[in-house]
Order: structure tokens, then sequence, then C-alpha cells
């Protein structure tokens, strides 16, 4: 939790000064970029597919595979119900528009019989035209989850050695975002985990933060009593035996030796003092 906190400090210190070259997140064609060279942008980087055609294009999108792109596979395709997406819609009404929109333009394009949904030989017909670009909207394309995409778009490409790796090299927007939404998944636990212990929530953080845990007890490792030392292993025999006194007295009365201190007891007989097995030795 401490290196998340550390490091948003830093980076909210230098994220408005520093940016990186060359870094665009646009999701629709860029400037002078047709529609074919988007596709092939998108594909490579949201699939790491750099060669493809119209009908591998399509089965991709076709979650199902039932040979057609319904409307939920259009949105998809767009990324529409993604989180991405979803933070740029100012609520739900405006979120839905955006997704019918999407849709119906997609649908005007390329369904040329009317049923709502477009086949593999209506999009070949059209090909990627019919899937225009919706940068204005938010609908950037992305299919994974937060961490997938974060990974896919961003640490690949900008952290992947170490030594682009530091903390001094995570200054980038998507950066400051991501850590920051760590650190609220982070307090979110906490407050449960304050509540079920009847703690602070900051009490519960610091036990998630290894500088704030005391350092572990040190083991002292005992080897068992067959390996050790014969001083060590009867260094108190002869005091137990003086405590017990004498063979024969107290509750154990005259019963054999089981152990070393009571063959060390006054008045043992001597038959007691033998090995009588190898067992013994």
């Amino acid at each position: 939790m401490k290196s998340f906190t550390r490091r948003l400090s830093f980076l909210a210190l230098a994220g408005s000064a520093l940016a990186h070259g060359g870094h665009h997140d646009s999701p629709g064609p860029e400037n002078g970029e047709t529609i074919q060279e988007y596709a092939q942008r998108h594909m490579s980087k949201e699939h790491h597919i750099d060669s493809f055609d119209l009908p591998s294009f399509f089965q991709l999108h076709d979650l199902d595979g039932d040979g057609v792109w319904n409307r939920g596979e259009i949105e998809a395709i767009y990324g529409v119900h993604h989180v991405y997406s979803q933070k740029k819609s100012k609520d739900d009404v405006e979120h839905q528009k955006k997704a019918d929109t999407i849709v119906e333009t997609v649908l005007a394009k390329m369904d040329k019989n009317k049923d709502g949904e477009i086949a593999l030989e209506e999009f070949v017909l059209v090909g990627l035209d019919g899937l225009p670009n919706f940068d204005n909207l938010g609908a950037e394309g992305h299919h994974y989850d937060v961490e997938s995409e974060f990974f896919l778009h961003h640490e690949e490409e900008f952290h992947s050695t170490p030594e682009t790796q530091t903390d001094e090299s995570y200054v980038h927007a998507e950066d400051i975002e991501h850590f920051r939404h760590h650190e609220e998944i982070e307090r979110k636990e906490a407050e449960k985990e304050a509540k079920y212990q009847g703690i602070s929530v900051d009490e519960a953080l610091a036990q998630h933060d290894p500088d704030q845990q005391p350092p572990p007890p040190k083991v002292n490792r005992v080897p068992p009593p067959e390996k050790q030392d014969p001083a060590v292993r009867f260094a108190n025999a002869k005091g137990e035996a003086d405590r017990l006194g004498e063979w024969g007295a107290g509750d154990e009365g005259y019963k054999p030796p089981v152990n070393p201190s009571e063959k060390m007891r006054k008045n043992l007989p001597y038959k007691y003092k033998f090995r009588r097995s190898w067992g013994d030795f």
C-alpha cells in the first residue's frame, strides 16, 4: 500500500510536467489514417494480430459463433460498455444513447436486409468502411478488463524493461490513473476489514504495510534429543535424580526406571544400569 502512496505522491508532482513522446490513445483513425489502417492498428494493438482478412475479422468479433453480429456484438467491437467508455458518459441515459447511436449507425451501413443483425456476407460486401470511427463518443474498442488493458496498451509498450519500471518512470497519465485505481480498491478492502475487526481504516491499512509491521520472530531451532550432544542431552539428569530421591521413595515406589534421571537415583539396583538389548544402545 505504501509503495502505491509513494508512487502517487511522485506522480502528483511530475505527472503534469512530463509526457512521453509518441504516445497516443486516439481510438479512431489518426490524421491521414484510413479506416483500413485504423482497423489494422486496432487488430494489432487490441488482439496482437498483424495480418487478417474480412472473414477472420468477422469471426473474431462473432462472440457466440452464430454467424451474425447482433447488437451486443456490435457494441463489443467498439468496447461500448467497457469501464473506459463508461467513464466518458455523463450518466446511464447518455451511455445508452451512445450505444444506440453506434449500433444504429453500423446497421444502417451494413444491414442490407434490415433484420437487425449483420451477416458475414453483408460485412464482406461493405468491408471495413462499415465500421466508422466513434472516437468522439469515447468508444475505443477495448475488450478486456482494466488490468489487461493497462498491460496491453501501456505497460507492455512503455514499461517492459527494468530501467522503465522504476518509480520515476511511472509518470504518464495512464500510470497515475492505474495506481489511483489500485489505491481505491485497497481502501475499500481496508474499510471492510476495519468494520469486521472493529478498528480504524488507517489501522487496517497499516496491517498491509510491511514498513509498519514488526519483524518476524527469530526462530531458534533446537535439534531433536537423539541428535544432541550427550553433555547437553543429559545436563539436567543428575539434578532431577537428586530431586526424586532414592529409588523406592515416593509414589513411583520400586518401578523399573525408564529415563536417565531415574537410572541415576540413589540405591538403584545394579541390574537396571545394564543395557539389556541392542535397542538400548
